[in-house]
């Protein structure tokens, strides 16, 4: 399929997403949900279609003293990761799990684009709770860290 606002939305719609385009910045946008969290995903064509980015945004509040923390959770979290992509702005403090599709001859496959979605929805499902605790100091990275080497000693 060619990359257009159009057929974006059209393979939205055929995935039974609920998916809007956002008048300020012309990007598509879909909200899923997880323990009671909205995660905003946005989407958008880069370089006349030569690319589609995928930016999911991570609900949670980060309070100033814990952003170098939060910054090296992030790192060595897309260390881990097959599908890194965690990004801080401290400027506007948001944390952000960015995904870009390259096309071929500014055409995607449906497949492709439904896998990162996808990958984008579990990744932020699956890392959001500590990435908050961290955030807004429930948990220190000391304690992730050691929680972590528990879970894999299990």
């Amino acid at each position: 399929m060619k990359v257009n606002e159009h057929n974006l939305l059209q393979t939205l719609k055929t995935l039974k997403l609920d998916a809007k385009v956002q008048p300020e910045t012309k990007q598509i946008y879909i909200i899923f949900e997880h323990e009671g969290s909205q995660f905003p995903l946005f989407i958008r064509e880069l370089h006349e279609g030569e690319l589609v980015q995928l930016l999911s945004f991570i609900p949670c509040t980060i309070e100033k003293e814990h952003l170098n923390d939060l910054g090296r959770l992030l790192h060595m979290l897309n260390k881990e990761l097959d599908m890194p992509g965690f990004c801080l702005d401290e400027t506007s403090s948001t944390v952000f799990y960015r995904l870009m599709m390259p096309t071929l001859k500014k055409e995607y496959q449906e497949e492709i684009f439904e896998a990162l979605i996808n990958t984008s929805q579990m990744v932020c499902k699956s890392f959001a709770t500590v990435i908050e605790a961290l955030a807004t100091g429930a948990m220190t990275l000391a304690e992730i860290l050691k929680k972590a080497n528990e879970l894999k000693s299990t």
